[in-house]
């Protein structure tokens, strides 16, 4: 993991936020099969479906027995998880709290498939999440934090816990004073800062959000995010992931046409050379820039770009010596109209 001189900035945000309330279960209540019963009478008694009475069971079969213990959820939709989804992602677009979905779908971990189906409350308990506290208008429009609770379940690490609510890392372990090698329980509450970023003012409309890397975009784009880029002098666009990175972000292209049309942009070949561009991503528009010459680790095997590719933002810095790169920041500017 790398270390930098904006942590203890972070850390002191985070430290600033107070009041933790207990995490609840989602679940309206727990049944158990009496003789008779079917999942559909179950279902209807209870003013919900089969599939999302199974869902919450995770059941393959109509088939229960008497005496089954099963699940009733609260009211909800069906999510079916798409490419590009994380758990943060998914809780942020449905304003829920992801420990509601882990609650409401009785999930072992926070890892999620493609294809898979997620049942999604239609209204948040009252009693999980607290409610972000009203800040004063003079500092509406700067980023600031707030904690919430999460309970660890079957198969969760820190990595993954920070992966699901798009924190990084470090700032995870740093929030709950654990080193990389400690464990997590079953059942042990965790902190989670939940990082508020206000949109800002542009330059116009082909411009991108000026946003510092450490207090904002790096929350914007997460890893495991998807986001389009576009090139800002020609126009054109691919589509990216964040796949790791902690200084800057590490990112990849998509499929192979995204590397297609980035080596296009770069003049036919992939390259160390820099341009300003666009990133969007959940409806902002961010400016950054970025090189794209492939190189070290990579985790989309099938999109012909071996390794990953640098983007950077305002304040964020190179590998090599933890430094900020000035052409990448000149570039920034361009793409911000500064």
């Amino acid at each position: 993991m790398f270390k930098t001189t904006r942590w203890k900035r972070l850390a002191l945000q985070t430290a600033l936020v107070a009041g933790l309330l207990p995490v609840t279960s989602a679940f309206a209540q727990t049944i158990q099969v009496a003789p008779g019963d079917t999942l559909g009478n179950i279902a209807y008694k209870n003013q919900i479906t089969v599939e999302q009475l199974k869902l919450a069971n995770q059941l393959t079969s109509d088939m229960i027995l008497v005496g089954q213990k099963l699940y009733i959820p609260p009211r909800s939709t069906v999510y079916t998880v798409k490419r590009g989804d994380v758990l943060w992602k998914i809780a942020a677009n449905h304003g829920v709290s992801i420990q509601t979905i882990v609650n409401t779908n009785n999930l072992q971990t926070t890892e999620i498939l493609i294809g898979q189906k997620l049942l999604i409350p239609t209204q948040e308990p009252a009693a999980e999440t607290p409610q972000p506290k009203p800040k004063p208008k003079a500092e509406q429009d700067k980023p600031w934090v707030e904690n919430t609770r999460y309970q660890v379940v079957k198969g969760d690490t820190p990595w993954t816990i920070s992966i699901a609510h798009g924190i990084p890392f470090t700032e995870f372990l740093q929030v709950n004073k654990l080193s990389e090698s400690d464990y997590l329980q079953i059942g042990q509450v965790v902190t989670i800062p939940v990082h508020h970023i206000p949109k800002t003012a542009t330059a116009g409309a082909k411009y991108g959000e000026y946003l510092d890397w450490f207090e904002a975009a790096q929350y914007l784009f997460p890893i495991n995010a998807t986001a389009k880029v576009t090139d800002f002098a020609t126009g054109k666009s691919f589509m990216v992931k964040r796949t790791i990175g902690a200084s800057h972000s590490d990112t990849e292209p998509l499929t192979a046409a995204d590397s297609a049309a980035i080596k296009s942009i770069w003049g036919g070949s992939f390259s160390w050379s820099i341009r300003p561009v666009i990133v969007e991503v959940d409806g902002r528009r961010l400016a950054a820039s970025m090189s794209s010459m492939p190189h070290s680790i990579e985790y989309i095997a099938d999109n012909d770009f071996d390794g990953h590719f640098d983007i950077h933002f305002p304040g964020s810095l190179r590998h090599k010596d933890n430094l900020i790169d000035p052409d990448h920041q000149a570039a920034i500017r361009i793409a911000a109209g500064k």
